[in-house]
């Protein structure tokens, strides 16, 4: 490569003269000071050459073109146009044997009007086209980078408020506690102190008879000691009546504390503050086509395939007492089932994952639609009650009731939030002390569930049979409809936000793929699916629950 300061002429350095070039020829790939330029232009064999300022040469010298073939190490001064490529005499009878004379012209004829040609149009287009493509995906990536710093900075909050929450939570547990010790402790102390004030006082009276005694014996005449020995014995029995009486009724008040429950197992079970997931979801960008393949560039995140996606049968059981279909059910983190049956009994109940009854835990009316909390909390929605509940599991006298403005029936709980499908208002969203924090307006005429990730809700609409997927602000991202499935009920959605769907008169579950794209079905009527309702998919276990039939409930390990 030439000198990024001065360029030599050639010829002068063949003489071990030193001297600058002022030309470049393009052919001899040499530069040429005046003398020699002159001398080269007026010989025959180079008088043809092209001849470039050295100004120009600057523009091009980084940019590598061989004029020899790489085989033979000689001039390319051929062009074979039936494989287009440029060769050397010697390649001619070795590799291009089959190649007519016609085929194989001088590398002159072939590089006229070369910056006129189409191969060059199509190169500039193809490397525009992939700059744009490049700048997109760059576009695209700082987009991501900013959604990941905020990401970061929103779960920075969410542990920064739960922390203020509990604390908050827990100052309050403990005045309330601290006041109730204080009231009890009271208590005791003045009944003790009451006792202990009317012994000291029938000490004093005893003391006083035992001096009356003493001086009776000393000065009194016998009668007086006589009659008094029986008067003072009288009331020496009335007090020791007395305290015999005040001994009898005696207790030892011992003041004692039991921790919560809820609150031992929170620092027993309770081995994180949390935990950080990264979800890898397909991304497809739309680039500009290119020429060559290696401008057509597509960005893809990691994701399940769902047609690997299967289903094994870990339980089957029927629910006490029930004779209509599950309308909800969750598996909670420590296996316990908890499921509403709002067009049966209208109960709440709980089963352990064995499929044994635990208990039916109290209600104030008939739950639909169910979302788990955390592990002994829940919500739950009473449909044209027109109100949902936030219900501790463990403690039923724990629950806070929310007034919604007309029926409420799906519900998902997500990153500290209650969506609601409300009828004739949308999907509402409410934190969870009932306070409404925003209204998504979608028509909801038709919608009975819902489900939710950290960036979307999906829902599914029974009127026109479909499945929506849209982002937490309300905008639609895809709409899934398949005629094989229809009157579509419960879904749920795993870590890959694939979604299961429920087909209650077609009995049959289906996953769906995250971009609503494509589809597999796991279960139909042969697996014994009939008018199947209710379905859930714990996250962590990577188990389905689904209410298959009437009055039955059955449990499947996803792989």
């Amino acid at each position: 490569m030439a000198s990024k300061l001065n360029i030599s002429c050639g010829s002068c350095g063949y003489e071990e003269i030193s001297k600058n070039a002022k030309k470049w020829c393009t052919i001899c790939e040499e530069g040429f000071c005046e003398d020699c330029e002159r001398y080269h232009k007026s010989m025959k064999l180079s008088r043809d050459h092209k001849m470039i300022s050295i100004e120009d040469y600057r523009q091009i010298e980084n940019i590598s073109v061989n004029l020899n073939c790489e085989i033979h190490g000689k001039k390319l001064d051929l062009y074979c146009k039936k494989h287009d490529i440029a060769v050397c005499v010697v390649c001619i009878p070795l590799e291009h044997k089959s190649c007519s004379s016609s085929d194989v012209i001088s590398i002159d004829d072939a590089t006229e009007n070369a910056k006129q040609s189409s191969a060059l149009l199509d190169l500039e287009g193809t490397i525009s086209a992939t700059i744009d493509n490049v700048k997109h995906c760059i576009k695209n990536r700082e987009i991501a980078l900013k959604n990941v710093d905020q990401d970061e900075q929103t779960i920075r909050k969410t542990i920064t408020d739960t922390r203020k929450n509990i604390n908050e939570y827990l100052d309050k547990l403990e005045r309330k506690l601290l006041l109730d010790l204080k009231s009890k402790h009271g208590n005791c102390k003045s009944k003790i102190v009451k006792i202990l004030n009317q012994l000291r006082q029938m000490e004093k009276e005893v003391e006083k008879l035992k001096e009356q005694t003493l001086q009776m014996k000393r000065f009194a005449s016998d009668l007086q000691v006589f009659l008094g020995t029986r008067q003072l014995n009288q009331s020496l029995c009335k007090q020791i009546g007395s305290l015999k009486g005040k001994i009898r009724d005696y207790t030892n008040n011992n003041i004692e504390i039991e921790v919560n429950h809820v609150i031992s197992s929170f620092m027993n079970e309770a081995k994180q503050f949390g935990e950080i997931r990264v979800s890898e979801a397909m991304v497809e960008l739309q680039l500009k086509d290119a020429k060559i393949d290696q401008a057509q560039i597509q960005i893809h995140g990691l994701s399940q395939n769902i047609q690997n996606v299967s289903l094994k049968l870990k339980q089957k059981f029927d629910i006490k007492g029930s004779e209509k279909k599950i309308t909800g059910c969750i598996v909670l983190p420590d296996n316990r089932i908890i499921m509403a049956d709002y067009y049966g009994g209208g109960n709440l109940m709980e089963y352990n994952n064995d499929g044994k009854h635990i208990r039916d835990i109290p209600n104030s009316n008939r739950p639909f639609s169910l979302t788990a909390i955390d592990t002994d909390c829940i919500a739950a929605t009473y449909g044209d009650k027109q109100y949902l509940e936030i219900i501790n599991t463990t403690c039923n006298s724990e629950r806070k009731k929310v007034q919604c403005s007309n029926h409420c029936w799906g519900i998902s709980y997500q990153d500290q939030k209650l969506y609601v499908v409300v009828f004739q208002q949308g999907i509402v969203v409410m934190d969870l002390n009932g306070k409404t924090l925003n209204t998504i307006d979608i028509d909801v005429s038709g919608v009975f569930n819902i489900t939710t990730t950290s960036d979307r809700i999906y829902y599914t609409d029974t009127d026109s049979d479909t499945v929506h997927c849209c982002s937490v602000t309300g905008q639609e991202i895809w709409v899934f409809k398949d005629q094989s499935i229809s009157c579509l009920v419960g879904l749920s959605v795993d870590m890959n936000q694939n979604v299961f769907l429920v087909g209650q008169t077609s009995n049959n579950l289906t996953v769906i793929q995250h971009d609503g794209k494509d589809r597999k079905v796991l279960l139909t009527g042969r697996d014994g699916l009939e008018y199947p309702f209710a379905v859930n998919y714990n996250k962590q276990k990577k188990m389905i629950c689904l209410g298959y039939k009437t009055g039955s409930l059955a449990l499947y390990q996803m792989s």
